[in-house]
């Protein structure tokens, strides 16, 4: 028998359904549903089977010194709920043959993986063992990875068990000692983390900077112009009130100026870089998608099919995709204007600065309708569907006019722009792009006032970290991975240690 592992149920199911079609049947192994035909059966994790954890001696927060965590055995437990499936890889891995790992391709799932293979090895100590690697769950890639099975990477599994148990002692060492000494204990236990906690520190240190921010007053002088709009005091802003007062003294009653400067000019945007999984969080924050959430729908959207695997740090498409077959297959689409225009000219992509091996930047992978997803499922696959076409497109230019007018011998300044090739905007209309509109100006030409403006401001602190800009942050410095992040933040909100939308 071949025993197939994949990291979640409906997984299991989608896999067995593409290499077995009609054939597949659902068959319940110790109270497990698992998927096959013939000799083959596919059978779903419910994520990690076994966990770390110290022996029981340890147990009592009071009795052991915190210190003595540190150096502590650390020993493998089996996960109660998943009891079951335990259960189904004991009794499976004793009739299988060969077994082959098809979880996430990245360190957790490697891990994952080979704590399975472990269990299935305890009943089966001499069964083979190969590993299933894709980045799409699409008939073709799934069928394809199949036919070209690869080793284990147990050194990768390896790393991610040295996380886990730096994690553990970490975490449990310092949350104990903090709680005990705190007399924080039961349900009011302080948690301490790897991650965690220097996340926290960096919300706690924007708190720190506001509250010591002290304010600074400045001014604003405006012309408004007959002929329609506004010009700037070339100074911007006036940090003392007596300046102020004197050049306002001084252009205040009068009733025309003059363009003693015009400047034109052209600005272009480049277009985005493809998908990674911080860029992909920032992006769909902007459209009312928290990251848990946005990682949960897209979860989804690659278990089905529809998108490349969500958790990656690659912005460069890879040789191996074939870019223009994925940009056909949205000609007979709602898209299918978008796709027909990019298929018109060699497609050649833009490319971020960090390119990894593992998988691809995230990409559409298969075709839906609006009709086959709920309202957020199908925004979160047009922004990816979008985002991957935007890739593709020209930069955006804008025809911009700076124009420096002279009152009494006071420099105000207006500035416009015109957009004339939306180029990537076309294809991604996410960000806004408003035309700020001058008249033609010319050199020497009189303009009528109709009034001055004023605005009396103060300086704003630092603003608030919003959860997607907090991920960018951790991305930096290199806080967290691409996979835990959003988790980590959403802990320090079930944990009650922030709150708000920004963070605070």
């Amino acid at each position: 028998m071949h025993l197939i592992i994949t990291e979640k149920h409906n997984t299991a199911k989608r896999i067995a359904g593409i290499l077995f079609g009609s054939a597949s049947k659902m068959v319940r192994v110790n109270g497990v549903n698992t998927y096959g035909a013939g000799d083959e059966v596919v059978i779903g994790l419910s994520g990690h089977v076994v966990g770390v954890d110290f022996p029981e001696e340890y147990n009592s927060w009071q009795k052991t010194d915190a210190r003595d965590l540190i150096h502590a055995e650390i020993v493998t437990v089996p996960d109660r709920r998943n009891a079951k499936i335990v259960s189904a890889l004991k009794t499976l891995g004793k009739k299988a043959d060969t077994v082959t790992i098809a979880t996430d391709y990245d360190r957790e799932g490697e891990l994952i993986g080979v704590e399975a293979l472990n269990i299935v090895k305890g009943s089966n100590p001499k069964i083979e063992a190969d590993r299933a690697r894709y980045s799409a769950i699409t008939p073709a890639e799934i069928k394809n990875t199949f036919k070209n099975l690869t080793a284990i990477d147990f050194n990768l599994a390896a790393a991610g068990e040295s996380r886990q148990i730096i994690d553990l002692v970490w975490g449990a060492a310092l949350t104990r000692y903090l709680s005990v000494t705190s007399k924080r204990l039961g349900k009011r236990f302080l948690s301490v983390g790897r991650v965690q906690s220097p996340t926290l520190a960096l919300i706690v240190d924007r708190e720190k900077e506001r509250e010591a921010f002290v304010p600074e007053p400045y001014w604003e002088l405006y012309a408004v112009h007959k002929e329609g709009f506004t010009s700037k005091h070339r100074k911007d802003r006036f940090w003392g009130k007596e300046e102020f007062d004197q050049v306002l003294s001084k252009v205040k009653d009068a009733k025309e100026g003059t363009v003693s400067d015009v400047k034109k000019g052209k600005r272009t945007e480049k277009p985005p870089t493809p998908f990674n999984t911080t860029e992909f969080i920032r992006a769909a924050s902007r459209i009312g998608l928290s990251p848990a959430n946005a990682m949960r729908i897209a979860e989804n959207l690659y278990t089905n099919g529809f998108i490349s695997y969500p958790r990656t740090d690659n912005t460069v498409y890879p040789a191996s995709l074939d870019l223009k077959e994925l940009v056909s297959m949205f000609l007979k689409s709602e898209f299918g204007e978008y796709a027909s225009k990019l298929l018109k000219k060699p497609l050649k992509p833009t490319s971020g600065k960090k390119e990894s091996t593992d998988h691809p930047p995230i990409h559409p992978a298969s075709l839906a309708s609006r009709k086959q997803l709920k309202d957020d499922e199908w925004k979160i696959y047009e922004l990816v569907v979008r985002r991957f076409f935007a890739t593709f497109a020209d930069a955006t230019l804008w025809k911009t006019l700076r124009v420096i007018i002279d009152i009494k011998g006071e420099d105000f300044v207006a500035n416009g722009a015109v957009l004339v090739e939306p180029g990537w905007r076309y294809y991604y209309p996410y960000h806004e792009s408003e035309d700020r509109i001058l008249p033609d100006l010319k050199h020497g030409q009189v303009l009528g006032i109709e009034k001055f403006e004023t605005e009396s401001k103060t300086t704003k602190p630092p603003g608030r970290y919003g959860q997607a800009r907090l991920i960018k942050v951790m991305e930096d410095l290199g806080l967290g991975t691409k996979s835990t992040r959003h988790e980590i933040i959403q802990k320090l909100y079930d944990r009650a240690y922030v709150h708000g939308t920004p963070i605070q």
